[in-house]
This record gives structure tokens, sequence and C-alpha cells, in this order.
């Protein structure tokens, strides 16, 4: 037996030897480069591509088979100048001895100097799409894809192939990407991979380098990844851990400015369950802190997004500063400075909305949800609560104006006022562009130095068809209720206000808008008005709808009905007022009308006024555009018919049933003190006067006569010569 298992052990020893002597026969006999035609015409034929091998082929058979290419070049068949690809070396080895163990184990793959040059024309053809089997060639080579499908799936069954890489390197490597359809340029450069070894189920390091240079918009990013990375081939499962991403960004979009993130996190993809997701992830962006998690489902259908957000608080002025953009000027110089978030995110791959979500600005409460239900179309949808809300603090600031005293009556010039302007006031184009659909409901909110207490609101905007559906609060001491309407994709736009006010203390609202103080009382008011056009001037030239109003236990300011019918009746008595008498303003118990308007001109037939003793009835035109009105007011005296506080307006029997008239002619700014007695009305009244005073002389004295020749007959007589005077 030992002489037998010694002849055994000679003839193996002599079979390696022989094996060795072969191997060594074939790597010094054999030059791989000899069939280097052959191997380029099997490139044309099975993968239509121009195989270009500027280097010799470096190989070797054992213990390593082991292959290293260099100046390597593809380009489509059709078009072999224009290259696709390059790749200045490439070297890679396979240990034999393991593969006989169905284990496969690489040495280290070593790739270095590769250029990509990937292009779309103007056509939107690709200059890769001619790559791989064509016609009969695809059809073969769909019969190897079968072929292969079958082969996995017999080596599943039989054990899979055991794999391990001792480490990858990518050097120098540069993708280039042009698409002359949308003149997009994309440039990978400077990119460097390496990895440790790759070994299923082991932890790993990974390392990439490079910098991505955009031409829409101009910009450079510098990316720095370090993770550790496992993968399991049979669950289809593939981790990142504690991965560290750096962003090292510049150009056109921070307007010079260089900006620096960083995210941190955990990652997990898992095929089988068609599940991916972010844990513990880590965001910084000049001062700004956020933290979350993200997570993916259903990623082969309809993908399905959840996860959480919390920003610390941040200084939102500062974060635009940084990232190269600046805000407008607000009237609060530190609005913005204090902004933090939380809030659950859910969506899919066209939507991200934040559920949950408790917005601080400044302050300010927030609390709902918000964020875009179709990415593609910028559907913004907005659901918000909250508690005060100074809108003031973002407005531009006011600018400084020299006090004027308020002038109640409005002004006593003359001058006729600036035209309306006929610059552009709203953003058509943007608003034409909106997608939108929220509610704000909050507390109290600070408007033009007005507190609105509570105050709601809702919009919708699609297809430049604007519709502000709720806007009310309370201001003033009363309620205000408005919907408006703007069709901004129209030429010229079309705009519709419907409006209520109810219970305002319509001076306040005077003075709080530097309006003249034209009345006092408060105030009830419907509107239903219609516009076109984009300026003050086209808006109140284009004006028409309907207006009413009533006011309650007010006053009109600046002007004195009673002097000015004191007037009327001395004219009347062809006498002069020894002095004025009233006081400066003319109380009213009701005040109120309706407005008809066409473009722009209002007119009002039914204007009623209550006054202490004084009945008023009005009727007139305002021009809005010339901004002029012209108007008559009739005075009517009931109730208390005393002695007035002057002889030359005493009143008698006389003047029952007559409207004193009065009328208002001037501009719409100096409106009450335009106001004064119709002398042309108060002389054909006192004509009348006369004329009855005349009729009732002569009546006396036919009645006398007639009571002496007719005695008791005289009644009936004197009744009927009263009925030819119409008496």
């Amino acid at each position: 037996m030992k002489k037998l298992a010694k002849i055994l052990g000679l003839v193996v020893l002599a079979v390696v030897v022989l094996g060795i002597g072969v191997l060594f026969f074939l790597t010094r006999m054999f030059d791989p480069n000899d069939y280097k035609e052959q191997i380029q015409q099997a490139a044309r034929d099975q993968g239509n591509v121009e195989l270009t091998l500027g280097g010799d082929i470096g190989w070797s058979l054992f213990p390593w088979l082991g292959i290293e290419l260099k100046q390597v070049g593809l380009a489509p068949v059709e078009h072999p100048e224009q290259l696709l690809a390059e790749v200045g070396s490439l070297g890679l080895g396979v240990e034999v001895l393991p593969l006989l163990r169905k284990q496969l184990r690489m040495s280290d793959v070593i790739v270095d100097d590769i250029r990509l040059n990937l292009e779309v024309d103007e056509n939107g053809v690709a200059n890769w799409s001619t790559i791989g089997p064509q016609g009969e060639a695809q059809a073969a080579g769909d019969t190897e894809d079968a072929a292969r499908a079958e082969a996995e799936a017999e080596a599943q069954q039989h054990g899979r192939l055991d794999v391990a890489v001792q480490s990858v390197r990518i050097t120098n490597a540069r993708i280039e990407y042009t698409d002359r359809r949308t003149a997009q340029h994309l440039l990978l450069e400077d990119v460097n991979l390496s990895t440790g070894a790759l070994l299923e189920n082991q932890p790993f390091d990974v390392s990439f380098l490079g910098l991505l240079v955009t031409g829409q918009p101009a910009m450079r990013v510098r990316i720095d990844l370090n993770t550790v990375a496992n993968f399991d081939l049979d669950k289809e499962l593939y981790r990142l851990d504690g991965f560290d991403l750096k962003l090292d960004a510049s150009g056109d979009p921070f307007n010079g400015r260089a900006v620096g993130m960083r995210l941190q996190g955990d990652s997990v993809i898992d095929l089988q369950q068609q599940l991916a997701e972010l844990k513990q992830l880590r965001l910084s962006l000049a001062d700004l802190r956020a933290t979350g998690e993200l997570s993916a489902s259903q990623l082969d259908s309809d993908l399905q997004l959840a996860g959480n957000i919390n920003v610390a608080e941040f200084d939102a002025r500062a974060l635009l500063h940084a990232l190269g953009q600046e805000l407008p000027a607000m009237a609060r110089a530190n609005a913005l400075s204090k902004v933090a978030l939380s809030a659950s995110l859910d969506g899919g791959s066209n939507s991200l909305m934040l559920r949950n979500m408790t917005l601080l600005v400044d302050g300010t409460e927030l609390s709902g949800s918000m964020g875009l239900a179709d990415i593609e179309r910028q559907a913004l949808r907005f659901e918000l609560r909250g508690n005060s809300l100074n809108i003031d603090h973002y407005l531009p600031p006011a600018e400084d104006k020299p006090a004027t005293a308020a002038s109640q009556g409005g002004s006593s010039s003359q001058t006729a006022p600036e035209p309306w302007s006929n610059e552009p006031v709203l953003p058509l184009e943007t608003l034409a562009g909106l997608n939108v659909n929220g509610s704000l409901d909050l507390q109290q909110v600070q408007l033009t130095g007005q507190s609105i207490a509570p105050f709601k609101m809702a919009l919708e905007a699609a297809n430049g068809d604007l519709r502000l559906k709720q806007f009310e609060g309370g201001v003033f001491g009363g309620q205000f209720a408005a919907t408006a309407a703007i069709n901004a994709s129209r030429s010229p736009a079309a705009l519709s206000l419907n409006g209520k006010l109810s219970g305002m203390d319509s001076l306040a609202l005077q003075r709080a808008y530097e309006m003249p103080e034209q009345f006092r009382g408060r105030l009830n008011l419907d509107t239903d008005l219609k516009t076109q056009g984009n300026s003050q001037r086209q808006w109140i030239n284009g004006l028409n709808g309907n207006l009413r109003f009533d006011v309650a236990d007010g006053a009109l300011l600046g002007v004195n009905l009673e002097q000015q019918l004191c007037q009327a009746i001395a004219l009347a008595n062809r006498e002069a007022l020894s002095a004025p008498h009233g006081s400066e303003n003319t109380p009213f118990n009701k005040l109120g009308g309706s407005f008809a308007i066409v473009n722009g001109n209002v007119n009002n037939r039914d204007l009623i006024a209550a006054l202490p003793g004084i009945a008023a009835k009005g009727n007139g035109d305002i021009n809005l555009p010339e901004q002029r009105l012209d108007y008559r007011i009739g005075l009517l005296l009931e109730g208390d018919k005393s002695d007035m506080p002057d002889p030359a307006c005493r009143v008698n029997q006389r003047y029952v049933g007559i409207e004193w008239p009065i009328r208002c002619e001037g501009y719409l700014h100096n409106a009450a003190k335009s106001c004064g007695v119709d002398t042309q009305g108060v002389t054909r009244i006192a004509g009348q006067l006369l004329r009855n005073e005349a009729e009732r002389k002569i009546e006396d004295k036919v009645g006398e006569k007639l009571e002496e020749k007719l005695g008791d007959q005289a009644p009936a007589v004197r009744d009927a010569i009263r009925g030819l005077f119409n008496r």
C-alpha cells in the first residue's frame, strides 16, 4: 500500500508539474494580441460596436486568471469616429482554484481614466441607441438571454456562485451628457470611487468623490460621499450605514456664493419588499439643522412616500442670504429671523405634502397641512390655522409722510385731483400660472395697521381663474365678508367683487385709510361690482354693478344742513341771516340709498336721510373717471316748527310741504364742502310763494265781498272759486 501511495503521489506530482508547464507554455507562447482583429469583429457582430484596442493586452492564467487592457475605445459602428467611451487602463484578476468550488474570488478591480460621452441629438436620438445586438443578432441575443436565464435558474437550484472582490478602484473618470433638444449639458468629472473588500453579508467601505458641472443653470457641485455598505443578493437587500454626503455648490443659482450642505443617516433598499428607507437623517445647511426619516414603498408601481421632518429654529433671512438670495425690505427689520417646523410627510412620485404640521414664524404658530399635490403642475394645497399674525411686518416699509390733520367734510381745495394711474397693478402672468387651493383661519391678523379678529380666508386658482371664496372677519367694531374673482387668462382681465359690511364704525374706517372724513355712524354696505383691466384707470372706467348702503345714528361732517336750510328760507323771505348758527356737522338718525354703476358713472335716485326735524331726499350722479359729483338734496321741514334761531329764516304755514333745494357740485375730495343752497331752485320757490300769497289775498277779499252779498251761501261759492285756483 505504501508503494501504491508513493506511486500515486508521483503521478499527481507529475500532473501538477505538467499543468504548470502547460500554463507556462500558454502564457509564453500564446499571445492574445494576435487575435485583436477577431476580438474587434466579434464586438461588431455581437454588440454593434466599434472596439479600439490601442495598447497591448496583458494576461495571466495561474494562479490568477487575469487581464489588463489599455487605450480601449468604444463607438457606434455607423460612426466609428464618434467615441462613446474611452478607458485608459483596466485590470482585474480571478483566482482559478476557487472557481472549482463555485467561488469567484477577484483581485482588485482597477479602472483608470474613463471617458463617457453621451449625446441626444435634435431629433431625440441617443448616440448609444444602436449599441447592442441588431436584427438577427438581436434575435440571437434574445436566445442567449433565455439560455442565460435558464443557466441562472439552474445555478440557483444547484447553488449560487459565491462572489468576492478584494476592492474596486475607479480613478479619474469623466461622464459628459448633452441633450441638444433642451440645450442641457451635464458633466461629471474628477470622479474617484474606491471600496473595501466586496463580500456578501459583510460590511465594506465606500468612498466617492466627483465634480458635477451643469450648463442651465451654470453651477458647480463638489460631491463627497463616505459610507459603509452591505448587500445580500439572495434577499435583494442593500444597506448604506452611516452615510455622510457633503455637497459644496456655487454658480448662478447662488449669485456667486459658495454653499455647503451635509446629509447624514442610514439607508436600506429591500427589493423583495419594494421598500426603501432613510433613517436617522441629519441635514445641515448654513445655520439650518433638520432631522427626520423617509420611507418609500411600492417602488416598482405606485410609489408611496411617508416620513417626518423636524427643523430647529433658524434665521430664514440669514439662510437665504447664505444661498445668495436676498429678501425684499420689510417693515420689520428682523422679520423671518425665527422659523421652525415639524411635520409628517406623505406623497408619491409626483406629490409631497406636510401633514400634522406646526410652523412657527416670529412667534406666530400655524398648524395644519400644506404641500404640492401635483409637483409637475405645481399644485399648491394648504389648510392652516393659527393664533395671531402681523402681516404688516412682512410688507414693504411705510414711506415717511408729513403729518396732516384730518379734514372733516373733505378738502376745501378746488384743485383737480391727480388722474387715476394707468400703471399695471397685478402680476397677471404670475397669477395666470397659479394652481392653488387653500384656506387660512386665524384668531387675529394685523393688516394695514388694523386688527382683524377673527380672520378667515379661502382661495382657489387654476387655469388663470382665481377665486377668493371666503374673506371675512371683524374690524372697526363690525364685520366684513367678501368674495372675489379674477380671470387672468383673458385680455383684458376680468374682475368681480361681492362684499358686505355690517355695523362698521365708518369714521374709524375713513381715518384708518386716510380718507377725507365725510360722515360718521354705523355703516352697512352691500356691493356687487365688476370691472376689467389691470390699472386704476381701467378699473374705474370699466366699473359696473350695484351698491346699497345705510348708516344709523351718525352725522354728515363738515356740512351744516340746518344752516343751509335757513339760508334757503331767508332767501325766500328776501332777507339776510344775521349770523351763522347750528352745529358744524349735521346729525342724522338714518342715511341710506342705492347706486347703479355703469362704466364708472354712479347714479342714485333714492337717497333718504332722517334729520332732527328735517327729512332729506337726494338724487344725482358721480363721475368716477373724472372724480366729480353733481348731487341735489331736498330738505323738507317736519316735526318741530317752532321759531328758527334767526328771524330771517322764520317758518310759517306757507312752508309746509316745500322741499328746500341744496346742491353739491365739485370734486369727490371736497364733497361735503361743495354743498350749498340751490339759489335758482329757491328763487322758483320764492316766486311760487309770492303767487300763493297773492292768490290768498285775492281769495280773502273775494270771500269778504261774497259774505256781504250772499250770506249763508258764501262758503259754497268760495270753495268753487278756490277750485279755480287749485287750492
